[in-house]
């Protein structure tokens, strides 16, 4: 299917102190069981019921933080910031407003993009073009204050959803309006940040504005998210303790000493990574009710984007002048630095979709939806200054050299049949059947040009260019089958159709542009899916769920060979679809004023999809090679035969504790992660894998005062990960390391007239300074007034 075809189809037309309140509320009564409406969004599947039906009417582990949640608790100037209180999710959200924030779960680490789903509406916003920090799901288009609800479903149990569920579903739940609205939001923030030699307050703002209305059987909302912030230093120029004699090199003052993550004498010349950006998101939302059971919905989303990212050299020459790239001598020794390549983006992404859906709530119902995501702009113009040149060659700001990474066309259309039938049998049972066909196709378009300006928009000659594309298909069914209110049994299975084709790789070596092109791919894969539920009585819920998914390469994966700065990352178009084998077992007790949950959950990856980065000059993972290319470091992704990931997941949710107003909620995750099988690198066999913590735990802590002002007290701690296969990260809590974090928020809400509320809180209040190989923001104080109409 040509990809062409498919757009001009379209183009007109989610606490340290968890454990301490689990314990304590045991003791409290269960003579009355809690009638607390809720309202549960899946893609398209709206679930309205108590909680006595939260484990029938899944398939697997469901929880949900709702508007009124985020508002009271949340700090939320992204969307990706929603989420952060839900069990076993972490986004990896460097700053506020971080472009590459994925997401990680109970079994997958947050290099691991495209092993979990994120939908807004039913329209698919993870960027499966790829599988790292560099393709996260699309979080500018969803504002915040858009988001009604955001709910996870756990693990690959819905034959509903691809193979890249495996981790996990996120549904973004937004409303429409049922009458005249307005609302707006005013919002500033201020970092102050310290590591090495910077000390500085970073300051940022975020406005919103959106407008709907239900006009007979049309209704629409329009909005308005604007958002600019400068971050801290993401990345640090360093070396390793040079032994090197210095020779003629010019001697520099100024630079830091420490050990990086493996524990190794290293030097710190100066800050890279501070990225000062301004965000803006429009979106339309028009929905018609053809009749009184079927609806049309139409939704436009622009994402633009404006970014500079500068350097801050700590050192300096005998003249006081910062020095930047080059040879140098400091402490006797040479040192050739790299790592300051200051850069540009701009962006301009379409994302459009139509759904046509009926809700009769009768025998059959039926859903169609249509999805188009565009880059119809993506430049990325950095500086490629030379290492081991001058002085004066190696300033970024006096030599302009550099490369322009264009991913303009790159995309993806995604297509959703579905229908649902409701019949009862002639023993009174019901049941509930979705069957559906899928249709995915990503496109890959990326160039990059030398320049003789990285701050310009000139391009020059071709450096490398990638090309490629996947698409696939699926047929499903599925089949909820009530057997009567205390059983419920959920079985299906999704058939998977898969191509890639049209790879296309250019580099530029000493003998010119060179050409790789690649064999067309085709794979085919059947995933079965069961579950059963038991509630024997309102106050109890069990659930066992099992199911298998297999997550094909991305079309990224398999052709996109990239320089960008320093940094190579290597495609691999002999990569194999890494197959999951998911359970869980889950046990639920409700109470008169909240619930507890436990859910034990096992899951076997083999032939996983693993991204490694090797520094230049080292051998690199499973056997392939050097890491030459003149890159600083180069990133490979490879299949490692087997790894072994359980765990235990506890949470629960209190309303009314103690005092009337106060609610608490709580989880925590303990996890055992280990490759089991290797046989490419058999040494890493029993090492943890990448970015996957031994512990999560968070709590939240809210407190009603009347009905005006709301307090909120929150933690979120997580444990000891890796960065590397070879587990050599000794020394985590540092830059360049996958360190633990404990980190306090709070937040303090006042509503001081009819329609409107002012609010205050500070994330990191305890200043925690953590690090996903990038330091994570230190303290940092929000103020924010909102108006609702």
């Amino acid at each position: 299917m040509n990809d062409t075809k498919i757009r001009l189809a379209i183009l007109p037309v989610l606490t340290c102190f968890a454990q301490i309140i689990t314990t304590a509320l045991l003791v409290f009564p269960a003579s009355a069981y809690a009638d607390h409406n809720e309202v549960i969004e899946l893609d398209d599947i709206s679930v309205t019921g108590t909680v006595d039906s939260r484990i029938t009417k899944h398939p697997a582990t469901v929880e949900t933080y709702s508007r009124k949640q985020i508002q009271e608790s949340v700090n939320a100037t992204t969307s990706q910031q929603t989420l952060k209180y839900l069990p076993s999710f972490q986004v990896r959200e460097r700053y506020i407003g971080d472009r590459n924030g994925p997401l990680a779960t109970r079994t997958t680490g947050t290099l691991s993009s495209a092993q979990t789903m994120v939908y807004a509406d039913g329209i698919l916003l993870s960027n499966l073009l790829g599988n790292s920090f560099s393709f996260p799901p699309r979080w500018g288009m969803v504002s915040p204050e858009e988001v009604e609800s955001v709910s996870i479903l756990y693990g690959p149990f819905s034959a509903l959803y691809a193979g890249n569920s495996f981790g996990g579903v996120v549904s973004m739940n937004t409303r429409m309006p049922t009458k005249f609205e307005a609302h707006a939001t005013a919002q500033a923030f201020a970092q102050h940040f310290e590591l090495y030699g910077t000390d500085k307050t970073f300051r940022g703002n975020h406005e919103t504005a959106s407008v709907g209305d239900k006009v007979n059987d049309l209704s629409f909302w329009l909005g308005v998210d604007r958002l600019e912030n400068e971050s801290q230093p993401m990345q640090f120029a360093n070396a390793l303790r040079s032994t090197t004699a210095p020779g003629a090199a010019p001697v520099v003052t100024g630079a830091y000493l420490d050990r990086n993550e493996r524990n190794l004498n290293r030097v710190t010349f100066g800050a890279t990574g501070k990225d000062s950006t301004e965000q803006l998101n429009v979106k339309l939302k028009a929905a018609y009710d053809i009749s009184q059971t079927v609806r049309a919905t139409y939704t436009l989303g622009l994402w633009d984007l404006d970014s500079r990212t500068d350097v801050d050299s700590y050192i300096k020459d005998a003249a006081g002048n910062p020095v930047y790239n080059g040879r140098v001598n400091f402490n006797g020794q040479r040192y050739d630095i790299s790592g300051f390549s200051p850069a540009e983006v701009a962006s301009f992404h379409v994302m459009q979709a139509i759904d046509l859906k009926s809700n009769t709530k009768g025998f059959f119902d039926w859903n169609l939806t249509l999805s188009d995501y565009d880059y119809q702009k993506d430049r990325n113009s950095s500086a490629n200054a030379p290492a081991n040149g001058t002085i004066a060659a190696g300033n970024p700001y006096l030599n302009r050299i550099g490369r322009i990474v264009d991913m303009s066309g790159t995309g993806w259309t995604v297509f959703d049949a579905r229908g649902t039938l409701r019949p009862t049998d002639g023993h009174g049972d019901k049941h509930e059947i979705d069957v559906g066909y899928h249709v995915d196709q990503y496109t890959l378009k990326s160039d990059t040009n030398n320049t003789a300006d990285w701050s310009g928009s000139n391009k020059g000659s071709l450096f490398a260019s990638s090309r490629g594309q996947t698409q696939t298909q699926a047929v499903y069914a599925q089949d909820k089958w009530q057997l009567n209110p205390a059983w419920a049994v959920t079985f299906g299975g999704r058939f998977e159709h898969w191509e890639a084709s049209d790879g296309l790789n250019q580099t530029t070596t000493g003998a010119g542009l060179q050409a790789s092109r690649y064999a067309d791919k085709t794979d085919n894969k059947f995933s079965p899916k069961l579950s059963i539920s038991f509630e024997p009585v309102p106050e109890w819920g069990f659930r066992a769920a099992f199911g298998q998914a297999f997550r094909f390469p991305t079309v990224s994966e398999l052709y996109q060979q990239i320089t960008t700065g320093t940094a190579l990352v290597q495609n691999n178009p002999d990569l194999k679809p890494e197959e999951v084998i998911s359970s869980e077992l889950t046990a639920e007790r409700r109470f008169a004023i909240g619930l507890l949950r436990a859910s034990l959950f096992h899951e076997n990856k083999y032939d996983a999809l693993v991204s490694q980065t090797t520094t230049n000059g080292n051998a690199v993972p499973f056997g392939s090679g050097t890491c030459t290319a003149g890159a600083a470091g180069c990133t490979f992704i490879q299949n490692i035969d087997h790894v072994r990931t359980y765990g235990i997941e506890l949470a629960s949710e209190w309303q009314d504790v103690v005092v009337h107003g106060l609610d608490l909620m709580g989880s925590a995750t303990f996890t055992h992660a280990e490759i089991v099988r290797n046989d490419a690198n058999p040494e890493f066999e029993g090492n943890k894998p990448l970015r996957i913590p031994r512990a999560m735990i968070k709590g939240v802590a809210t407190y009603h005062q009347g009905h005006n002002i709301t307090y909120s007290l929150a933690a979120r701690y997580s444990g000891r990960q890796y960065f590397y296969l070879d587990n050599s990260d000794s020394n985590p809590d540092v830059f360049g390391g996958a360190s633990k974090f404990f980190i306090m928020d709070v937040k303090a809400n006042y509503k001081f007239a009819d329609r409107w509320t002012a609010s205050v809180g500070v994330d990191n209040l305890n200043n925690y300074k953590a690090y996903i190989f990038h330091p994570y923001p230190q303290r940092t104080a929000y103020v924010q007034i909102r108006f609702n109409y």
